[in-house]
């Protein structure tokens, strides 16, 4: 990573409703970082006293419009989201350990899970993960990763297996 990496982008990807759906071309993918608890300063701290932690991908999407180049920042944390990517990525034959630059990645809030002990119930996501190589095939031709492309021009992903 370099040292005057530029900044994330403003717009980041958040999941509200079961359905929410995020789809675009990996450009970057943070090291590890903490959590910090909702409106405060510290870091947020498991039941084991571990912390918490997440990583930023930044995404090329289809979602631009004036002074919006598409590109969007999506904190993975949890392992209901990490699971569901490591899955798609298994899925599609990825043997690194991480989501790579160029590949293709789609994150859907599919459902609410089985609440449990007075707490809210969980969310459920679904992920598809198309590798570099293969993702580059699907790109329209004179794209750039951070170029804003129409989804429909991606070719539409495999349906959720939910």
């Amino acid at each position: 990573m370099s040292f005057f990496a530029p900044s994330a982008p403003s717009n980041y990807i958040k999941f509200v409703n079961p359905g929410d759906s995020a789809a675009g071309f990996i450009e970057e993918v943070s090291d590890p970082f903490p959590v910090k608890e909702f409106k405060k300063d510290t870091v947020k701290v498991d039941a084991k006293g571990e912390p918490v932690m997440q990583v930023r991908m930044i995404l090329a999407t289809d979602q631009s419009g004036p002074n919006d180049d598409g590109r969007r920042s999506l904190y993975v944390s949890g392992w209901r989201m990490t699971t569901a990517i490591g899955d798609a990525m298994r899925r599609a034959g990825e043997t690194a350990e991480a989501p790579q630059v160029g590949a293709f990645l789609k994150l859907t809030f599919a459902r609410l899970g089985q609440a449990q002990g007075g707490m809210a119930p969980p969310k459920v996501y679904v992920a598809e993960y198309t590798k570099p190589a293969d993702a580059n095939a699907r790109r329209p031709q004179g794209t750039q990763d951070s170029a804003a492309v129409n989804e429909s021009s991606w070719g539409q992903p495999a349906s959720a297996p939910w």
